[in-house]
């Protein structure tokens, strides 16, 4: 049997062409969704860094004193709140990526009970607030 290069090719192989165009851009769908969410991750952390490095940087030309409490108040209010909100990430598995919560490990620990246990009152350690926080300063304090 003579076989013409001009022959049309079976459906067969043209649907295992096509299969394997699909599982290839399959693949790479998944690898940059994947790539798209750890930027997006480090992002995020970047953001409350970023933040809770400008809270540190006013808390220190707060000069001490009770007069200014209120201030010094507020601005512990915004760290917290940022903290809150890292933790709400990782606790409710948002922030996903093992390295970086490993390298925030000790700046966590540290925030707790450097500065949260020293500038909260005892009420506030003790109430609904920053549950958040609390529960994976728990968490990572487990694993140390």
């Amino acid at each position: 049997m003579f076989i013409s290069p001009f022959m049309a090719i079976p459906s067969e192989y043209i649907q295992i062409i096509v299969a394997a165009i699909y599982a290839i851009t399959l693949f790479y769908t998944i690898v940059t969704f994947q790539r798209s969410k750890r930027l997006d991750q480090i992002t995020s952390l970047g953001d409350v860094m970023k933040e809770l490095r400008d809270v540190d940087r006013e808390l220190a030309k707060i000069p001490s004193g009770s007069q200014f409490d209120d201030v010094r108040n507020s601005r512990y209010f915004r760290m917290f709140n940022s903290l809150e909100w890292l933790s709400f990430m990782i606790n409710e598995k948002i922030f996903t990526d093992k390295k970086l919560i490993e390298y925030i490990k000790p700046m966590i620990i540290n925030y707790y009970e450097d500065t949260f246990l020293k500038s909260v009152s005892a009420n506030e350690r003790d109430s609904h607030h920053y549950q958040q926080f609390k529960k994976l300063y728990q968490t990572l304090k487990t694993q140390v």
